[in-house]
């Protein structure tokens, strides 16, 4: 999957250390350095988005690792990409949405 120029530079205003990769039939957007909401521990994470259907999902932002925060999430994606183990928390976005306003309603969860 191809994203805009337009798509890319907004994102990169949210994370600006991000890379495109594909695997499994599946392009993610790999973001280095995310930082979380505040509250969060760790404040700032490694993470994928999906910005396609997966898993029943519209998107999936996976992490690193499991966050803490000030409410107890459904910590109920777990899948090997790029050599690593990722996690995510059952979290649905609505479709047609530009990849910025995924990743931010993504983020709301962990508030």
């Amino acid at each position: 999957m191809l994203f805009s120029e337009a798509e890319i530079d907004e994102l990169k205003t949210i994370a600006p250390n991000l890379s495109v990769a594909q695997e499994g039939g599946y392009t993610y957007i790999h973001i280095s350095g995310l930082v979380l909401p505040n509250g969060c521990q760790p404040a700032v994470v490694d993470s994928l988005l999906c910005s396609t259907q997966r898993d029943g999902y519209n998107s999936r932002l996976f992490f690193s690792e499991q966050i803490a925060s000030g409410s107890v999430r459904n910590w109920n994606g777990n899948i090997r990409v790029l050599e690593r183990n990722w996690y995510a928390i059952s979290w649905q976005t609505q479709p047609g949405l530009r990849l910025a306003e995924i990743l931010s309603v993504h983020l709301k969860a962990l508030r």
